[in-house]
Formats: structure tokens, sequence, C-alpha cells
């Protein structure tokens, strides 16, 4: 069983959080700021302290409520509406893609052993890439080693085309975060056999921090 907490931030209806169930660790905060979402999120994991507002939300909550900083995941698929190819791409300077500055105050606050962040490939491209190099820039110099990757759902037990770019962090680690994310993705027939594998292949980022 893994000693790690985790806090969930734009948390949704959990699916990082449930990744990171099957490996035994913990979440012990959320924060979504969507009702029906946030109900959810009550419901599946009930002994979790769950969070409104990521503006609101402090580093000292996230202790209290059970967060470990040196053992301790912050995960947050931050939101894409600014960055999306089908949007203004008003980039990390638009209201909605900029609450990733959010995540960065918390690291501020916190300095948590490890970062798995998503978004839209789109990330990578806005505003000329300048965006992204802003992203890892910003971690980089908090002194995290940082990795990343486009990640296909399709690939990992998921029946539809869903294209993720993942970035992981690991504190005074340079080497570490690209262990993590040397996923193999199968292009096998959908048997059952197949699915087992992309299925298990799909937790791989949270039990190889595990």
């Amino acid at each position: 069983m893994s000693d790690l907490t985790a806090v969930s931030l734009f948390a949704g209806v959990g699916g990082f959080d449930l990744a990171m169930q099957r490996k035994g660790i913990k979440t012990v905060a959320t924060v979504e700021i969507d009702k029906n979402a946030r109900g959810v999120l009550e419901r599946r994991f009930p002994d979790a302290t769950h969070f409104t507002d990521v503006t609101k939300v402090t580093g000292d909550e996230l202790r209290a409520a059970g967060f470990i900083p040196s053992r301790g995941i912050i995960t947050g698929g931050f939101p894409c509406q600014d960055l999306s190819v089908a949007g203004k791409r008003a980039g990390l300077a638009g209201k909605r893609s900029g609450l990733y500055w959010e995540i960065i105050r918390l690291v501020d606050e916190l300095s948590p052993a490890y970062l798995v962040l998503e978004n839209v490939p789109g990330l990578l491209s806005s505003n000329g890439g300048r965006d992204m190099g802003t992203v890892i820039g910003a971690l980089s110099t908090r002194g995290y080693g940082v990795s990343w990757r486009v990640l296909d759902a399709q690939y990992f037990g998921v029946a539809q085309r869903r294209r993720r770019v993942f970035i992981v962090g690991c504190l005074n680690d340079g080497e570490r975060s690209s262990q993590i994310l040397a996923l193999s993705e199968s292009l096998s027939g959908n048997t059952s056999k197949s699915r087992k594998k992309r299925e298990e292949s799909s937790i791989s980022v949270a039990g190889s921090i595990a």
C-alpha cells in the first residue's frame, strides 16, 4: 500500500483520483467548482475534503486535509478553453486557462514531490509555443524536473480518440519524470486480453509514482 497522498485540482468527476486509488494512493482533497461534478466526487471519495474554488483554497487548508507535500502529488487537468484550437486561443492570458497560475501558487505554498498535469495538445502550439514554454519554465525554476508527452486515450482502454498532453514534474529529480512517462501504447485488437492490458496501462503513471 502506498503512503502517497494526493490533491486533485480541477478534479472533474475524479479520473485522476480513480487511477491513483487503484494504486493505493489516497486523494485527501479535491477542488472542483462544478456542483454536479463535485457531487460525484463526494460520493466516490467520501473521506476526502472537497473544496469549490481553486482561487481561494490555500496550502494550509490542503495540509489540514491530510496532504503531505514531501510524499504528495498534485494533479490538475487545468481549463483548456483558451488553449484549444477550436477556441479563441487567448492562451495562458485567458481567464480560464490562466488558472494554471493557481497551480503554481499552490506549488509555491506546498512544494509537492510530484505534479501530474493534463491539457489539450493545443497547449503545445498556443501563442506560437510560448505558452508551453511558460508552463514548463514556471515548474523548472521551482526545482522540478519536467517531462511531457501526448497520449491518446483510445490506446488505454477508452472507446474514443482523445489526445491529451500530460506533464509530469518531479521535485529535484531530472530523470524521474521521463521514466514515469515511458509508457507503451498498443494498437492491438479489442480482445478481452488486450483491453485488460490497456486498462492496466491507463494507471501506469500513478503506479510509476507509487
